[in-house]
């Protein structure tokens, strides 16, 4: 796999943050940037009322922000008044974090697990032991590290990063150590601080894409803007930008952005995909466009098809779709074509870094795609400001 490039700029009131492989986009977030709640931040919040029927607090963490609260998923709260035990109670302050997006029309998601992050290893307060990332795949590997993590602290619960891969035991202990630091001064100091106090910032898109695609190595970021540049001093492949011509035409990056919305795709060889996402699920329908074929029939639709399920996942993934998807191949008899089909759908979903699943062909002989819904398409990050036909 090629080295990538993360390039950052900014798009009205939004951060861009594109992540190139050669001239491909592969991935690309937009994020307001003067967003007031970031995954992963931690605050103090007040409790607004309790809804019975679904064991949940719903916490005001920020003024006007609300946040949902499982009381069945947390069990242990972080009170802020000393005395206070179970069961929550409206007017209770608590220490939360933020752990998923407000999605849609939902809140955003609050938790009591908290975790401080580093390049190599997750402190999380959810569980005690080691969890390895599943993409270490080495068992002798696997085991060192569990070994490295569990020798210097066996209290807490640990994930072990990508990253992490053929790191000397000192690197990792060193970053154990601080992040024990960030998570000993949190736990000392909250009940100190006053409600909609924010203790730490939750992580950018940016820094999410950033630590996402260190692991592949030679990662080159380039920005443009010196409030990002300060954010990542010390980072290594890091080129601040500075020239009359703005980087997000050097990179024709508004272009890309508007074919990355588009219901329409086509392919190199002038065959296109249409994409349409609803409510309940994502249909991709493959045409055979302006593509034409000399000889059999059936091998030009497996390469139409081959062409047209590399640029499928790879849409899915720029768009940030998730949850059901189905693809709706051009129809093909040879089975050996069929299972090749499903196999290079498998290598492309292996790449995705947000858990996606080939699921099968169903009864009509449409390919089942299942992805994990993590953060808003792109269009909804867009939503507000940006408007492409």
């Amino acid at each position: 796999m090629s080295a990538c490039h993360i390039v950052i700029c900014g798009y009205q009131n939004r951060l861009l943050t594109c992540c190139f492989q050669g001239d491909t986009l592969i991935d690309l977030q937009a994020e307001q940037r003067d967003a007031r709640v970031r995954v992963g931040g931690l605050y103090i919040g007040k409790v607004k009322y309790i809804v019975q029927n679904i064991s949940a607090a719903f916490v005001e963490f920020l003024p006007g922000c609300m946040g949902y609260y499982s009381l069945t998923e947390n069990t242990e709260h972080h009170f802020v008044n000393p005395g206070r035990k179970a069961p929550v109670v409206a007017g209770d302050e608590l220490l939360v974090r933020v752990s998923r997006e407000n999605l849609k029309t939902k809140s955003w998601t609050l938790s009591s697990a908290l975790t401080f992050s580093g390049r190599f290893v997750v402190l999380d307060t959810s569980h005690v032991g080691v969890r390895i990332s599943s993409r270490i795949r080495d068992k002798k590997e696997r085991e060192r590290l569990a070994q490295i993590i569990s020798k210097k602290d066996p209290d807490h619960g640990w994930t072990v990063r990508t990253l992490a891969e053929g790191r000397e035991a000192p690197l990792i202990e060193d970053e154990m150590d601080k992040l024990l630091v960030d998570h000993n001064e949190i736990m000392s100091t909250y009940r100190m601080r006053t409600c909609y106090s924010v203790l730490r910032q939750g992580v950018t898109a940016y820094e999410q894409m950033i630590q996402r695609h260190l692991p592949e190595g030679g990662l080159k970021v380039t920005t443009d803007l010196p409030e990002v540049a300060e954010n990542l001093k010390g980072l290594p492949g890091l080129r601040f930008y500075q020239d009359d011509y703005p980087l997000i035409k050097l990179y024709n990056i508004e272009a890309r952005v508007e074919k990355a919305l588009a219901k329409k795709v086509w392919l190199k060889s002038g065959a296109y995909l249409v994409i349409e996402p609803t409510e309940a699920l994502t249909v991709i329908d493959v045409n055979t466009g302006k593509s034409t074929g000399k000889g059999n029939y059936e091998d030009h639709f497996y390469k139409i098809n081959l062409e047209a399920a590399g640029e499928a996942m790879r849409q899915i993934r720029l768009r940030g779709l998730s949850g059901i998807i189905l693809i709706d191949f051009i129809n093909m008899k040879d089975e050996d074509h069929l299972r090749s089909l499903m196999e290079c759908l498998r290598r492309a979903a292996a790449q995705d870094p947000v858990r996606t699943t080939v699921v099968d062909r169903t009864a009509l002989q449409l390919v089942e795609i299942t992805r994990k819904k993590e953060r808003r398409t792109l269009r909804e990050q867009l939503s507000d400001q940006v408007s492409f036909s």
